[in-house]
């Protein structure tokens, strides 16, 4: 890399920000692609914020309560978030690389992981990892400036993008698992004894500390739905699990850059000669490692390690740079740009092939469909004015709260046995009902029991959404009249 163009490295970085987040927002806005399920229940959460909600600590909530306070309730603006923390993240990794490096790396770690597979993916999505990546990058920075400086302020700065962090995402306490493993590698075991480190802690501990009261009042539901998702509970070695989850990776974080990183873990010793090698490693391998070991002993998604990325995009950079290999990094962004111009346009590429687009080929399945069964239920809404959405599921629950929208949101669960099987199970209930008339959705109608809570059940209708001739949503619609309430003991809040 010529040095006149270091010279303007940070110019040159801020263009490539621009014009990359510029072609996503341009994406975002053409596609126009329905909320995902989990998306939908975001956006329900930010009509209702909390210190905790069923799956989620808050703060996804509160983001999107921001960006639509600021432009409307719009699918694009719920997911404006990741087209402004990705850019956030990536200038952060850029100074990062600068405290432990110099311009060529530094520029090089944040264009690997402004160009990553699974940052094109995500910036048209809105996810806790969009925040967890910031919060990761701008811990790391700061726990850098930290044992740099060991100053006071340093300290609590970083227990409070710490603490930030963990009401993102729990995953973020892996921070404290790489730093320890930083403390073992580098023998800095004064720091256990350090008072301005446990400030630091005190602190993340202290903002996390509303997020763990909200569970406590509700009986721990988002540890115990952590738990069911990750599968623990199943005896036995997952190898398929884990097999798909490092398969993953290459999705994740390149096709050539994944093995890349690979090969640098496998021959640790000349990898350590790198400068911040130990360091950059601690903030690596624990997360993969961690999650690795979930996916082998239950399961994990292939996002559930990504802020293992950013130490691995600097350690990467530091590798190509030092060692000169201009190809490795040109074809790796190359190909990740490719990903990404065929996760944006697969649609006029396979017609352009000449390619039927059917559900075997399309990325975005699972979030079409849910827009017109919301306008759908609109129709039968209107004919059924004082019924009130029911259901079950909490795929229809959520897009009927967004797409629907029922005055005060009143959507309302399904569950007479009091279970926790959602966020909506714990927020509505059937209580103080008697009388009441529900619209009631689901993929197989009422069951039979159902008959002995409702005076009078009929099907009124049906929500049919055709995807593909392969793929299609479609959920009968049934008026139950007359709710006669729960049998004493079944009231749940």
């Amino acid at each position: 890399m010529p040095e006149r163009v270091l010279r303007h490295a940070w110019v040159l970085l801020l263009g490539l920000i621009v014009l990359l987040t510029a072609w996503r927002a341009g994406v975002l806005l053409l596609q126009s692609l329905p909320l995902y399920v989990d998306e939908a229940q975001y956006w329900y959460w930010a009509q209702q914020l909390d210190w905790g909600y069923y799956s989620k600590p808050p703060v996804i909530a509160a983001m999107i309560a921001l960006s639509t306070s600021l432009c409307g309730d719009g699918e694009s603006c719920i997911r404006a978030g990741s087209l402004v923390f990705y850019p956030l993240s990536t200038l952060v990794l850029w100074v990062l690389g600068l405290r432990l490096a110099d311009q060529r790396t530094a520029l090089t770690a944040a264009v690997i992981f402004l160009t990553l597979p699974a940052v094109s993916l995500s910036s048209l999505l809105i996810s806790t990892d969009v925040v967890l990546f910031f919060c990761w990058t701008l811990a790391l920075l700061l726990l850098v400036q930290a044992l740099e400086t060991d100053r006071l302020r340093d300290w609590l700065l970083l227990g409070g993008v710490l603490g930030l962090g963990l009401l993102t995402k729990y995953t973020m306490g892996i921070f404290f698992v790489s730093a320890l493993a930083y403390v073992a590698v580098s023998h800095r075991w004064s720091l256990l004894s350090s008072g301005r480190a446990w400030a630091a802690v005190l602190v993340a501990a202290l903002l996390f500390a509303p997020n763990l009261w909200w569970n406590w009042q509700h009986d721990f539901p988002t540890f115990q739905h952590t738990a069911e998702i990750s599968n623990l509970e199943q005896a036995g070695w997952h190898w398929g699990e884990l097999g798909e989850f490092a398969g993953g990776q290459l999705l994740v974080f390149g096709f050539v850059f994944f093995p890349l990183l690979l090969w640098l873990v496998f021959r640790l010793p000349a990898t350590l000669r790198l400068p911040h090698a130990d360091l950059l490693l601690c903030f690596t391998l624990p997360f993969l490692l961690i999650i690795c070991a979930q996916a082998l002993f239950g399961r994990a998604n292939a996002n559930w390690a990504a802020p293992a990325y950013v130490g691995g995009s600097l350690l990467l950079a530091l590798w190509l740079v030092q060692g000169r290999h201009w190809r490795w990094l040109v074809s790796g962004l190359v190909l990740n740009l490719v990903l990404a111009f065929g996760l944006y346009y697969y649609q006029p590429l396979l017609q352009w092939a000449g390619v039927p687009l059917t559900v075997r080929w399309d990325v975005y399945k699972r979030l079409k469909g849910w827009d017109e069964l919301g306008q759908q239920y609109l129709t039968l809404q209107r004919q059924y004015p004082e019924a009130q959405p029911l259901a079950s599921e909490r795929a229809i629950l959520s897009e009927l709260a967004y797409y629907a929208r029922p005055p005060g949101l009143g959507i309302v669960s399904w569950n007479p046995d009091g279970l926790r099987r959602h966020h909506y199970d714990l927020v509505t209930n059937l209580e103080n009902r008697i009388g009441a008339d529900f619209l009631f959705v689901h993929p197989d109608g009422p069951d039979a029991g159902m008959a002995a809570y409702f005076s009078r059940m009929q099907p009124v209708g049906e929500l049919r959404a055709e995807v593909y001739p392969d793929f299609v949503r479609r959920y009968p619609v049934w008026l139950l009249q007359g709710f006669r309430g729960l049998p004493a003991g079944q009231a749940h809040e």
